[in-house]
């Protein structure tokens, strides 16, 4: 994948990287029960799917290689707890119109090895968040086979309640990067600049310093440190 890093965060980010305490990265989340009976009315008509599935990674990722962007899209919701918001994801839009403009994402993806225009394309046509829009792209990327820097997930109660303060404040005012706030390409390259620099330092994925950062910023993540 090719990213255009920022290099204020760049900089602050080489020197003065967060502290990972695990040795070995967290491996992905497995998801949650998903009946799809629940989510029929979500996805395009006829549906390709029966009974009780799990919103797994790998399951999220063989609908969209089989071309089920809407039934993806559903799980992810289902796999990142984003159904509180019915409205700011489905609303009144058509069905047909998320279908299409997930199809042309991948598609992008695929054209430009970037997922820049993907992201314009999400906000200009469907006024997604950026956290639906990270999360969504983040498998579309992997469905693709993109596993080494695929776009991560970015959230407002850890990332940016949590981790953004975290790395905002080991470093000196003068030398502090713009923020991670807002819905924007920019702030979401200047958050993929820091995971993929971290990424770098640990030979990691950009996944899995995702993965591990966030769990280290959650409450409890004392339990997960070995």
């Amino acid at each position: 994948m090719h990213w255009n890093l920022d290099d204020r965060t760049l900089r602050a980010a080489t020197k003065y990287p967060i502290p990972i305490k695990r040795t070995s990265p967290i491996g992905p989340f497995n998801g949650r029960n998903f009946n799809t009976r629940s989510w029929n009315h979500r996805v395009i008509q006829p549906a390709t799917w029966n009974g009780e599935l799990r919103s797994d990674p790998d399951q999220i990722m063989r609908q969209f290689r089989n071309h089920r962007y809407t039934q993806g899209l559903a799980m992810v919701v289902s796999w990142g707890t984003m159904w509180r918001q019915p409205d700011a994801i489905w609303g009144d839009r058509k069905l047909e119109s998320i279908e299409g403009a997930l199809r042309c994402c991948a598609e992008s993806v695929v054209k430009t090895e970037s997922v820049e225009d993907s992201w314009k394309l999400l906000r200009t046509q469907l006024w997604w968040s950026s956290v639906l829009i990270s999360k969504t792209l983040h498998f579309i990327c992997r469905s693709l086979g993109v596993e080494d820097a695929p776009a991560v997930p970015i959230d407002g109660a850890v990332i940016r309640q949590r981790v953004w303060p975290a790395f905002r404040d080991s470093i000196p005012y003068h030398e502090r990067p713009e923020s991670w706030d807002g819905d924007s390409f920019e702030a979401y390259s200047r958050y993929m600049t820091a995971i993929l620099t971290w990424a770098k330092n640990k030979r990691w994925s950009s996944s899995e310093i995702e993965r591990t950062i966030s769990l280290q910023f959650q409450p409890d993540w004392n339990r997960f440190c070995a």
